[in-house]
């Protein structure tokens, strides 16, 4: 059995890679920005992880799947990504110095199809669990493909792959809360790639509609912790403006939200609640869609949303918009369209080039009596990792991913966070706390990623058809959901 060490040994091997990686600095000329002094080194109080002593593997293939497809287009084990130049230099680092700490060659395998739970991840996993094989060491899935494959019994649980520490802060902790089903960990996320941060819901504003309503407090109510539905329904309803004289609001016009049908779930999110949680004593997952508040409250989420006079809903089949919930929507708002704009962090690039000035927001709280913000990552943007379920090497896994994860908190993460986002794409200082407060307080929905009750598709049809039947579709889904539940928690307490 081999001896476990401290990762001083570990420090000194990377201090000797740092002058020969000296040249693959960031294109800007900057080095990328690490927690530590300027050697490069952790600081002292840093965690570390804790990998076995003469951790080489004779330059094997370690075999990385990446699943991509119109909703997920970012590669987080490769340096050719469009807008995210800094950040694929972080990447080519992080990758290179574990492959020569660890004496391995990083391959990566890039698959294309659909990103929802039949699609080409849930394929493969099927394929090699039914062939008693395992092609591929670590597994970057769809969010739902990973789901879909745990509930088949196709994963190992990353609980059981030594070295993989998972308490580690390299790790997001929200997973571990919202996704231990039975105390098992079938996928996760962290620092280990950027994807779950694009996929992170957020609403943005315009500051010049704003000053012209002499909407001034935006900051200040998110600070004090009063940003609540209550202000922000307030202030959607002041935006109204038939910019084209037809007496008929279209995508011409002026409104105060421009929203999607991820925008129900999102401002769900935003309230904490979900349409699954998993309870912290039992480690049994719940069904927590359907109460008086949350029923109330989808009420006034649809009430909003489809008032055609302050708000836009791209996606709508009632309006029939000629505009696409992308380019569209960031046009709009480009164009001083909306007030507020309701989407995720992946088209913040987007904006990059664009003269308006713009803010970034949390979605507001329930009420004041909430005591934290919410938040919500899209299962369809996002990737989680995974091991297979007949991978026979979980030691040599365990190690070089976790290598991998922690490298990436040191080079990948700080080039999205402060280089990029911050960097490149905040406009206001201001917005720093608020990308703080977002991140810190965002959750993953297993109903959501485990299709209970086909819940997710329902409420996502209903957007679309701007008719508000979120008690008929609760009770109508209600025993399929709970079969599905009672199902997972089985399987999840069994494995």
């Amino acid at each position: 059995m081999k001896k476990t060490v401290a990762f001083l040994l570990l420090l000194a091997m990377l201090a000797s890679l740092f002058s020969a990686c000296a040249e693959k600095k960031p294109t800007d000329g900057t080095d990328t920005a690490v927690p530590g002094d300027s050697t490069g080194e952790p600081a002292e109080t840093e965690a570390r992880p804790n990998v076995p002593e003469g951790g080489k593997y004779d330059s094997y293939s370690f075999r990385i799947l990446t699943c991509l497809g119109d909703y997920i287009t970012f590669n987080d084990f490769k340096n050719e990504n469009i807008d995210y130049d800094i950040v694929n230099e972080a990447i080519f680092r992080r990758n290179s110095e574990v492959e020569q700490l660890l004496d391995i060659v990083i391959e990566t395998h890039e698959e294309s199809g659909s990103v929802f739970s039949t699609g080409i991840g849930t394929t493969i996993m099927r394929q090699d669990f039914t062939a008693g094989e395992s092609l591929y060491d670590l597994c970057g899935l769809s969010t739902w493909h990973a789901a879909a494959a745990a509930f088949n019994g196709h994963l190992t649980d990353l609980k059981s792959v030594p070295y993989l520490d998972l308490s580690q802060p390299w790790w997001d902790q929200r997973t571990n809360i919202d996704l231990g089903i039975g105390g098992k960990m079938y996928y996760t996320t962290g620092d280990i790639g950027i994807t779950d941060n694009l996929a992170t819901h957020c609403i943005l504003f315009s500051k010049t509609l704003a000053k012209e309503k002499n909407i001034t407090d935006l900051y200040d109510l998110v600070l004090d912790g009063k940003w609540t539905w209550d202000k922000f329904e307030g202030y959607v309803r002041t935006v109204s403006e038939d910019l084209d004289g037809n007496d008929v609001m279209n995508e011409y016009d002026r409104y105060g939200l421009l929203c999607w049908n991820d925008a129900f779930q999102a401002s769900f999110g935003g309230t904490r609640s979900k349409i699954a949680s998993v309870n912290q004593d039992t480690g049994a997952l719940e069904l927590t869609l359907y109460s008086d508040k949350t029923s109330g409250f989808a009420a006034r989420i649809t009430d909003l949303f489809f008032d055609g006079k302050y708000a836009f809903h791209c996606n709508s089949s009632v309006n029939s918009p000629k505009v696409t919930a992308a380019g569209g929507m960031i046009s709009l708002f480009a164009k001083e369209q909306g007030l507020f704009f309701t989407t995720i962090f992946r088209i913040l690039p987007d904006l990059r080039n664009e003269e308006m000035n713009f803010g970034i927001l949390p979605y507001p709280k329930f009420d004041e009596t909430q005591e934290e913000y919410g938040g919500y990552v899209s299962a369809t943007y996002s990737h989680m990792y995974a091991v297979e379920h007949f991978n026979d090497e979980l030691e040599r896994t365990g190690v070089i991913t976790e290598m991998l994860a922690y490298l990436a908190s040191r080079y990948v993460t700080p080039a999205y966070y402060e280089q990029t986002l911050k960097g490149r794409e905040v406009r206001d200082e201001r917005d720093i706390p608020c990308l703080e407060i977002i991140f810190a307080n965002r959750s993953f929905d297993p109903g959501v990623f485990y299709e209970l009750g086909k819940y997710t598709g329902q409420l996502t049809s209903m957007m679309k058809a701007m008719v508000n039947k979120f008690e008929q579709i609760y009770k109508a889904y209600e025993t399929s959901a709970q079969r599905k539940l009672d199902s997972l928690n089985e399987k999840f307490s069994q494995n």
